[in-house]
């Protein structure tokens, strides 16, 4: 049995200038060890929220608060640090405030990306909860969290540094 690999990866989020998006579709995401790239077909997630997304996956990747097990084995056991639960949710404009357009919000084993709707599509919502699922499902995300530690964290992008 081979044993995963951690990295400290590159997770990015862009909106599709090269025609990469298969037709019919929302989303194409490509993944290899230490980056991971989840493009959108334009009109289905906003500039701003990719920018956004980026800057609070960069702070959560170079914080070592995650990091990615590649050749993680789908049949094996989770372990206690491997993410449970992680999705994406629409919200209505009136839930943020005037500058967010993502409000990531995490608790052990759980990480919820809450999206200012219009800024992403209920289609892009679907594929892209869709991929999370199989990801969890095969242990690639791993939390990290002080030993005993239970609180809410949330991440508030434009309080984070530049990517």
């Amino acid at each position: 049995m081979t044993v995963p690999e951690i990295l400290m990866p590159e997770l990015r989020y862009e909106v599709d200038r090269e025609g990469k998006v298969p037709a019919g579709r929302a989303t194409f995401v490509t993944e290899e060890p230490g980056l991971v790239v989840a493009t959108f077909r334009p009109g289905h997630a906003s500039e701003i929220l990719c920018k956004q997304l980026n800057r609070v996956c960069k702070h959560i990747f170079r914080s070592g608060l995650w990091a990615q097990r590649w050749g993680a084995d789908e049949s094996a056991e989770p372990s206690e640090h491997t993410l449970l639960t992680i999705r994406f949710e629409l919200l209505p404009a009136d839930k943020f405030p005037e500058v967010l357009v993502c409000l990531p919000w995490e608790r052990p084993g759980e990480f919820v990306w809450l999206i200012r709707r219009p800024h992403m599509s209920p289609q892009a919502i679907d594929e892209a909860n869709a991929h999370l699922r199989k990801a969890v499902r095969a242990g690639l995300w791993v939390q990290r969290w002080e030993e005993g530690e239970t609180k809410e964290r949330f991440f508030f992008p434009e309080e984070l540094e530049d990517p």
